[in-house]
């Protein structure tokens, strides 16, 4: 057999060594994870950005289209409303009309026209007021 002489110095340098190689992994791997948790973070960073740019748009658009809805609606609302609005003047012209107020009056208030009188609009010289002259037959 063959016998080794170990002297406290090969002993203690053969410690050394084990523990530099259990201390220099962990050296090299913060090392080697520093570029890559920058990366990482720069990535992380991009992709909130990517996917905050897209909500926006995604939420822009959703705003778009109920804005074009309500304006469709309005526009049929207010084209609604003029239809509604012609048909009352319509409406309005009608029941001013003196037809209708000279029937009333007869029917409800036992009123005739009278027919002595007659307005006529004097378009010429002769009237100095250049208004209405009355004119009894």
């Amino acid at each position: 057999m063959l016998a080794r002489k170990y002297d406290n110095y090969a002993w203690e340098e053969q410690e050394y060594q084990e523990y530099r190689e259990v201390q220099q992994p962990r050296q090299q791997t913060r090392i080697e994870a520093d570029p890559y948790r920058r990366l990482r973070n720069r990535f992380m960073y991009f992709a909130v950005l990517v996917l905050a740019t897209y909500l926006l748009s995604v939420v822009r658009s959703e705003a778009m289209v109920t804005y074009g809805s309500q304006l469709v609606s309005m526009r049929k609302l207010e084209t609604q409303l003029i239809n509604k609005n012609n048909e009352l003047k319509i409406e309005v012209e009608q029941l001013k009309g003196p037809e209708r107020i000279i029937g009333l009056a007869e029917q409800h208030l036992g009123m005739s026209v009278a027919r002595n009188n007659i307005y006529v609009k004097a378009l010429g010289k002769k009237n100095n007021m250049n208004s209405l002259a009355v004119a009894a037959k």
